[in-house]
């Protein structure tokens, strides 16, 4: 048991009665566990469509989130305990170093201990439908023998408290500014300057219907915690219960679902940048006591603590003890010189419940309702757009933002010893910049600025504090492409609707192209030597109607070419600033991109489809782990680089040739279309249409591993199943946790049709 030989047999005496002890306390609350298990397994029902997707109906909310953790496990349990790994700081212990920063910016912010002491404390509700999910897990586990998990064999309710504050602190870690990013865990810049989002709404004056259409598309990694997984949750109404319906998409371990709709309303995220933490300049100057540090007229004292982080090693486990140290601001992140530290503090990281405002949320029936669960910011960030069957239409910058003194920058740290740098609270969801029905009848938000989220009504930043809007100035081409397309809508069908969002216009190349075809008139009088070796590229991209398609040659050299001038990622003021007015360096950098394909490909016309590709390797654990082949399956792809103005997203590995060492010329996808539905609300009902990039399996020997990838190459989407007569008719494997899947037939179920697809049985991997 005792590796250190530095324990000692009284320790390890005293250790053994302590388990001796407790034994019989721990066999209790297995037991009841267990019990509770089987109380609720009956009460809830999984029904699996054509596409696997999983439709929970249970008697009450408990029986609810006991089948969403029993389905999410069941459907990919290796994600749901990677992402709970990462959660407890133990990362490192089953990827090795990949995972050391990540543990240790768990352990700088107390994750875990603050997490099992904040349990006690949540409401009675939180409390219940937590320990209701890890139930649903731990269950599957009981009833799935075959599967090993590699560190987790049971899961606490404390642990989703846990998993929420460190997913939260993965994706809000960035927001810190820290100079460097040294700290950023697993930090992958092209992937997580990637990462956004689109979304759309557009008002019932401009849709066939009369009523509004809603659009949701994040763009998240396909691969590790952030990926999206799709499901429906529906509780019965009862005597004294008035039942709920919700469907969307959510994390793997979360037991909410992010984003989607219910019978009267819904809602999609899209990433925004509110200032919702900050750095504080802490000076420790005292040689008497080296935790005192300066505030106000006097001294505070810090706390510091030691941890070990276990780091899987190539043979054996390595032991990493590290110190840490906290002030009052929050933990210190980093060191500037000798005696100056900064300390960094995230909103609501500790004090949000985001299952609270959730249920909230989905529950809700009306705007009025809607906003009032809203207005508990519990989610920290992300621009909201927001549909309901009574026609209203909004958009809301949404954050957890501090009120801050104004007389300080808080783009830079600030003087930790000032009591005037201290946060004033929280601004309210009113102080928050936000469109409700606008004139133009439409709303947009594509990771920009809310000052063009529509015409006419938009926020304006001089409204604000100067503090609150990450994106004062921002400009992002999807935006501008998105505003085209909705300012052209008229009498839109749902069917145009879904359409809408694979779109594959280039707005940059739209825009660009000719201004670099003066610009190539004038080089021609200047430089007659380039201008010759570029005129057959540039004449390509000429002739191009700047969409991507399968067979263009001219839209992978597009590619190329931005690619050269600008890099994967969104092209920071440096970037731009090494092109600016460099004519013949930007038209160098178009030979260059033909050479390079020409190299990768033998030609430098090579079809768009045959490059950008989809594929899935099996057990990809995260994104600097990826492993992608040439000679396996993959679907091509006409999404293109979202900086570049294109709303159908998708952002790509890069090509690589070393001899004898490595040869993948295709691109493929990492980023982009993680989830995209899209939803109409009309009195009679909502109706959506879904998919998700890659199926709703992680086992690669199952049928629904790979089938929704064929939907995204084909550019369609799937028919939502929303009512619980659609469910059962559209019902092709019916169970309750613990039993066998089944097929969907019995005194309230119906044959699925035989027209619909007849998929293998759902099977769950085991991973040796």
């Amino acid at each position: 048991m005792f590796t250190n030989r530095s324990v000692g047999w009284p320790y390890y005496r005293l250790w053994l009665c302590v388990v001796i002890c407790c034994w019989g306390l721990v066999a209790e609350e297995d037991a009841a566990a267990a019990a509770s298990a089987r109380q609720l397994a009956p009460q809830v029902r999984i029904h699996r469509d054509a596409y696997g997707v999983p439709h929970i109906l249970g008697q009450n909310d408990a029986s609810i989130f006991f089948g969403f953790g029993y389905a999410q496990a069941e459907d990919y349990f290796w994600q749901v305990e990677d992402s709970y790994i990462l959660a407890l700081g133990r990362y490192a212990e089953v990827h090795g170093p990949p995972g050391l920063n990540s543990d240790r910016l768990n352990r700088a912010f107390e994750i875990v201990p603050r997490s099992q002491r904040d349990f006690a404390a949540l409401d009675a509700t939180s409390q219940l439908l937590y320990t209701a999910f890890v139930t649903g897990i731990n269950y599957y586990l009981e009833t799935h023998p075959a599967v090993r998990p590699r560190l987790i064999t049971r899961f606490e309710p404390w642990h989703v408290l846990a998993y929420h504050r460190h997913i939260t602190l993965e994706l809000c870690f960035r927001f810190v500014g820290l100079p460097g990013n040294s700290y950023l865990p697993r930090h992958n810049p092209q992937v997580w300057s990637a990462t956004g989002s689109n979304g759309w709404v557009l008002g019932g004056p401009r849709s066939a219907s009369g009523y509004p259409l809603l659009l949701a598309n994040p763009h998240l990694p396909w691969f590790g915690f952030a990926q999206l997984a799709e499901a429906h949750l529906i509780c019965e109404a009862g005597p004294d219960f008035p039942g709920w319906n919700f469907m969307g998409a959510g994390f793997y371990g979360s037991p909410a679902l992010a984003l989607g709709h219910n019978p009267y309303l819904g809602w999609t995220l899209v990433s925004n940048q509110p200032d919702i933490a900050d750095l504080w300049r802490v000076r420790f100057d005292d040689a008497e006591n080296p935790l005192a540090y300066r505030y106000d007229a006097g001294q505070r004292v810090a706390e510091t603590w030691s941890a070990t982080i276990r780091v899987k090693k190539s043979r054996g486990m390595e032991h990493r003890s590290l110190k840490f140290r906290k002030t009052h601001h929050g933990p210190i992140v980093a060191r500037e010189d000798a005696q100056t530290m900064l300390a960094a503090r995230i909103a609501g990281l500790y004090e949000t419940v985001p299952l609270r405002q959730w249920l909230a949320m989905a529950k809700a029936e009306n705007l009025g309702e809607f906003r009032e669960a809203l207005g508990m910011l519990q989610m920290l960030y992300m621009n909201l757009l927001y549909a309901d069957v009574a026609g209203n239409i909004g958009y809301v910058y949404n954050g957890r933002i501090p009120r801050r003194n104004p007389n300080w920058d808080w783009s830079q740290p600030v003087d930790g010893s000032d009591p005037a740098t201290e946060w004033l609270g929280f601004h309210t969801l009113e102080e928050l910049p936000q469109v409700v029905n606008p004139a133009a009848g439409f709303v947009q938000n594509c990771n920009s600025s809310p000052a063009i989220t529509t015409d006419g009504d938009n926020p304006r930043a001089k409204d604000f504090p100067a503090y609150m809007i990450g994106e004062q100035g921002h400009i992002e081409r999807r935006a501008l492409r998105s505003l085209e397309i909705l300012r052209g809508m008229r009498d839109v069908t749902f069917q145009q609707w879904q359409a809408a969002a694979f779109d594959t216009e280039v707005y940059w190349a739209r825009h660009e192209l000719p201004v670099f075809a003066e610009k190539f008139e004038r080089l021609k009088r200047e430089h007659p030597g380039l201008t010759a070796s570029v005129q057959p590229y540039l004449d390509h991209l000429l002739a191009w109607d700047a969409r991507i398609t399968a067979q263009s040659t001219a839209a992978t050299l597009c590619h190329a070419w931005y690619e050269q001038l600008y890099g994967r990622g969104y092209p920071g003021e440096s970037i731009r600033a090494i092109y600016r007015g460099q004519t013949e360096k930007q038209f160098a950098a178009l030979v260059r991109a033909a050479d390079e394909l020409r190299a990768l490909h033998g030609d430098w016309q090579v079809p768009y489809g045959e490059v950008y590709r989809i594929q899935r390797p099996p057990w990809m654990a995260d994104l600097i782990a990826t492993r992608f082949a040439d000679r396996d399956l993959s679907l091509p792809s006409v999404a293109g680089h979202g900086p570049m103005g294109i709303v159908f997203t998708q952002y790509s590995t890069p090509s690589l040739k070393i001899p004898w060492v490595i040869s993948q010329r295709l691109r493929y996808g990492l980023v982009g279309t993680s989830y995209l539905a899209a939803y109409e609300f009309t009195p009679e009902g909502v109706r959506g249409a879904s998919l998700v990039p890659f199926g709703t399996s992680g086992d690669p020997t199952a049928a629904h591993y790979f089938d929704q990838a064929i939907l995204l190459a084909e550019r369609r989407l799937k028919p939502e199943l929303f009512t619980r007569q659609q469910v059962l008719a559209g019902s092709v494997h019916s169970y309750h946790p613990g039993e066998v899947a089944s097929a969907a037939v019995g005194d309230d179920h119906q044959e699925p049709s035989a027209a619909k697809p007849q998929p293998k049985r759902h099977k769950t991997h085991v991973r040796k």
